[in-house]
C-alpha cells in the first residue's frame, strides 16, 4: 500500500500505475524536472537517448501523470534546452498537451541577469547604477549566447484553474499604483511569468548534476494554492528531495519517486535535517 511522506526507489510510470489502481488518493499538485535528454552525468540514468525515444517516454509520464491528477489539479513542469538544442522543451511541451494537458502558464525561470543604470528606472530607490546577479556558466561558442533561464510549463485539466497569485505576490515598484489601480487593495501586485530565483553557485562537486532550488517547487505550490489539509504533491523525478523541502516547510504531504537509491538517501538525510532545523525554530 503506498503511504504519504515517502520517496519512492521505483520508475515513476509503474508508480502511478500503482496510483491508479489503489485509487485511494488523487494527487493536487505535480512538480517535477525530468531528464533534460543534453547528457547530464546522473549515476543511474543515461541522459542520452534518441530523440524520439525520449519523447515517447515523456509522453508516457504526461499520460500517466493525467490519470492521478485532481481535476482541479496543477502540473509544473521545469525544463530546459541547449543552445545547440533549444526545441526540446517545446517538444516535450507538444508531447503534454496531446497527454490532454491544457498549458495555462508559461512561467521563465532566471537564474542570471544583468541590468544596466539606464534600464532600473527612476523610482527604484535599491540600486542606482545596474548590477549583475545569478548564477553564469559561460559557453564556449562564437555562435550561441550562454543559456541564463529555463522554462516551467504550468498545466492543467481545464486551462480555468484559479490561482493565488498575490500568495507569492510582490511589492509595487511605483507606489502610486497602489492609488491608481481601483482592484488594487496592497502593496503587492502579481510576480508575473519572469521569475528570478537564485542558483547557488557551488565550487565542490555536486551530489546530483541538476537540482532545481527548493524555493522554485515552493512558489509553485503556494501558486496552486494549499489550503487543504490532505493536500498531497508528487514529484516524480524526486531527485534529491527539494520539492519535499518545500513541502515540509509549507507543513503539506509529498510523495517522491526516484530511480537512484543513493540520491533517496541523501534526500531522506536533507529531510531529517530539515525538521530538525524547523522544530528548533518553534
Amino acid at each position: 500500500m503506498i503511504t504519504i511522506n515517502q520517496i519512492y526507489c521505483e520508475d515513476c510510470n509503474l508508480f502511478m500505475e500503482k496510483v491508479r489502481k489503489e485509487d485511494r488518493f488523487k494527487i493536487d499538485v505535480i512538480i517535477t524536472s525530468p531528464p533534460y535528454n543534453i547528457g547530464k552525468n546522473y549515476s543511474s540514468y543515461h541522459d542520452t537517448k534518441k530523440t524520439d525515444d525520449y519523447l515517447d517516454w515523456l509522453l508516457v509520464v504526461a499520460q500517466k501523470s493525467f490519470w492521478i491528477l485532481k481535476p482541479n489539479g496543477s502540473f509544473f513542469l521545469n525544463i530546459g534546452g541547449t543552445s545547440a538544442e533549444p526545441l526540446i522543451p517545446f517538444l516535450v511541451l507538444n508531447k503534454f498537451i496531446s497527454a490532454g494537458y491544457k498549458l495555462q502558464n508559461t512561467i521563465h525561470w532566471i537564474k542570471s541577469i544583468s541590468i544596466e543604470k539606464e534600464d532600473i528606472g527612476n523610482n527604484n530607490q535599491i540600486c542606482k547604477t545596474g548590477f549583475s546577479v545569478g548564477h553564469f556558466r559561460p559557453i564556449r561558442s562564437n555562435r550561441y549566447l550562454t543559456n541564463t533561464h529555463e522554462y516551467i510549463f504550468h498545466f492543467t485539466k481545464t486551462g480555468t484553474q484559479n490561482l493565488e497569485k498575490l500568495s507569492i505576490g510582490v511589492p509595487y515598484q511605483d507606489k502610486s499604483n497602489i492609488k491608481r489601480w481601483k482592484s488594487v487593495e496592497q502593496d503587492k501586485r502579481d510576480r508575473g511569468n519572469v521569475w528570478f530565483i537564485s542558483y547557488p553557485t557551488i565550487q565542490s562537486s555536486r551530489s546530483h548534476p541538476a537540482i532545481f532550488p527548493e524555493k522554485l517547487a515552493s512558489l509553485c505550490i503556494k501558486l496552486h494554492g494549499y489550503l487543504n489539509k490532505d493536500f498531497i504533491v508528487y514529484d516524480p523525478f524526486m531527485g534529491i528531495g527539494n520539492t519535499a523541502l518545500a513541502c515540509i516547510e509549507l507543513g503539506i504531504n509529498y510523495i517522491g519517486t526516484e530511480i537512484d537509491e543513493n540520491y533517496i538517501n541523501i534526500a531522506n538525510n536533507m529531510i531529517v535535517e530539515k525538521k530538525k532545523n524547523l522544530s528548533k525554530s518553534k
